[in-house]
């Protein structure tokens, strides 16, 4: 029997069930009596059931087979035929399951679309197991829309991949319209998006993948890099021209709503890029000018915090507290800010070392001590004229631009 394998064994029961079918069939047809059929006018003439029996009791007899007969063979008739469209629906079941699947898994396999070829074909299963199932040790950054792997691909091609929470997703039309409207998108300072996948269940965007990190972890250890005001001027300059890019040249007009260090990656070369701009659009927290507020507290812009209306301003904001990590030791909110009131940050450190002429104390020491001092300055007012809170007084990012270009351009 094992050796029949599934198929032989339902051909063997198919053949079976119908044995027993037609053997009903023609014991119904050929052992009922053919007396049985009484006429109308025979049965009004029959013998009522309290008529004693015959002497030889052959007449009582002889019904009670008839109606035994009449019974079985009906019950092997409904029991066959149940049988067989039993099986028959049973056949189609197993034969129709196997399209269905297929059809219900396709799309949620292999729905990978791509803008930038990257030398391989994309499909779900490669990004699934290129990031080993979205794993915590392939994890390289987290933020308010999702987490970002690491994916190594089989051919060695390393990609990055920002996996979206769904629950905060408009759905699947907005989603595709907004991609759509990103994926011309280009700057020599924005991540590059090579494509991205959507379901109801999963959502993520592919990027190319930067070697140096985040400019948050590289201000954690650039006390082991190379830093120096060239460095740091290169960083700001690419910052402030993917910002500038977004809201004067990109259509349609982007405000990034959450630019921090985290969201600044670097190459081999220390050349920066802005990412995760754009998110605040599929992601469905914009709608025109008043929104949900989306950021990093500490780098939020106050009005933007207070009223939920959103300006490329507090885009500039919080490039001006990116700038100030660059040039200092603290943080956004560093701990040591602890001491003084509520609301204490780092541009209330940094204005009132400048009051108090105590601008050395500001700068990241092994900045300040190789210079030039007149540069640096420089730069320092530039980040605080872009955290004041009057919007009128904040520059825009072209300024921002214009004025990093000539502070490199004085002479030392």
């Amino acid at each position: 029997m094992e050796l029949l394998g599934s198929q032989g064994m339902e051909k063997l029961m198919f053949s079976r069930t119908l044995i027993l079918f037609l053997m009903a069939f023609v014991f119904s047809c050929f052992l009922l009596p053919t007396n049985f059929a009484l006429s109308d006018e025979s049965q009004s003439y029959a013998v009522p059931p309290q008529e004693p029996q015959s002497k030889n009791g052959k007449r009582g007899l002889s019904l009670s087979s008839i109606e035994i007969v009449v019974v079985v063979s009906a019950s092997a008739i409904i029991f066959g035929f149940a049988s067989l469209v039993a099986f028959c629906m049973h056949v189609k079941k197993r034969t129709a399951k196997p399209r269905i699947e297929a059809a219900s898994e396709s799309p949620a396999r292999s729905d990978v679309t791509v803008f930038n070829d990257v030398g391989v074909v994309l499909t779900y299963e490669k990004i699934f197991q290129a990031t080993r199932h979205f794993s915590w040790s392939n994890c390289i950054g987290n933020g308010g829309f999702g987490s970002t792997y690491k994916a190594e691909l089989s051919s060695g091609i390393i990609l990055a991949v920002k996996r979206l929470l769904v629950e905060r997703c408009q759905g699947l039309p907005q989603f595709h319209a907004e991609i759509n409207c990103l994926k011309s998108i280009s700057h020599p300072n924005l991540i590059t998006l090579i494509g991205y996948f959507a379901s109801e269940a999963d959502m993520f965007l592919i990027y190319n993948y930067l070697p140096g990190g985040n400019l948050e972890k590289f201000i954690q250890d650039r006390t082991n890099r190379v830093f120096n005001f060239d460095v740091l001027h290169k960083i700001a300059l690419d910052i402030a021209l993917a910002i500038a890019y977004l809201h004067d040249q990109c259509v349609p007009r982007i405000v990034h709503r959450d630019v921090k260090p985290s969201n600044i990656l670097l190459d081999n070369d220390l050349t920066a890029y802005l990412s995760d701009f754009g998110l605040s659009r599929i992601m469905g927290t914009e709608t025109c000018t008043k929104t949900k507020v989306a950021g990093t507290f500490g780098y939020v812009a106050p009005e933007y915090a207070l009223t939920s209306r959103v300006s490329d301003k507090a885009d500039v904001y919080s490039y001006g507290i990116v700038l100030l990590e660059l040039l200092s030791d603290k943080r956004a909110l560093d701990p040591s800010f602890s001491v003084h009131e509520n609301g204490f940050n780092i541009v209330s450190w940094a204005s009132m070392l400048l009051r108090d002429d105590q601008i050395p104390d500001i700068f990241y020491t092994s900045l300040w001590e190789a210079g030039p001092e007149e540069k640096l300055v420089d730069m320092l007012h530039l980040a605080l004229m872009c955290t004041t809170e009057s919007l009128c007084a904040r520059p825009r990012m072209s300024q921002v631009v214009g004025q990093l270009k000539e502070i490199v351009a004085l002479v030392p």
